[in-house]
């Protein structure tokens, strides 16, 4: 794993398990609900990572083929979290759907600490 996407993963981590405490605190079935939107956000993580090191591959022997696996990962990561939001959704109750969202749109908003001082997504 690439030097940025670690700490990407390591902010999004923490944020995400702060928010599952915090709803602990609250009550154990909001945390079921928050510890999935943490999965879900940890995925897109891992997805991103994994793909980001094919381009990079990729990229070295072929310009064009990386930046293509880069938009083929933005649309597949879109269709996976669309399947794990839906599956989450049907199987958790109507009360655990928000800390699901919550917690994987809090865990989102970690990537912006990672571009804060960054002109491209790759410095």
């Amino acid at each position: 794993m690439s030097k940025v996407l670690s700490k990407v993963f390591k902010i999004q981590a923490v944020i995400g398990l702060v928010v599952v405490g915090v709803y602990a605190l609250i009550g154990l079935d909001l945390a079921i609900g928050a510890a999935y939107g943490f999965f879900v956000g940890m995925m897109n993580v891992l997805m991103l990572s994994f793909t980001f090191g094919k381009a990079n591959q990729r990229a070295e022997e072929d310009p064009k083929s990386g930046i293509l696996i880069l938009y083929m990962s933005a649309v597949i990561r879109f269709v996976l979290l669309a399947v794990l939001f839906i599956i989450g959704l049907s199987f958790l109750e109507e009360s655990q759907a928000f800390p699901v969202v919550l917690t994987f749109v809090l865990m989102q908003l970690g990537q912006l600490f990672n571009l804060i001082g960054k002109q491209r997504l790759t410095d």
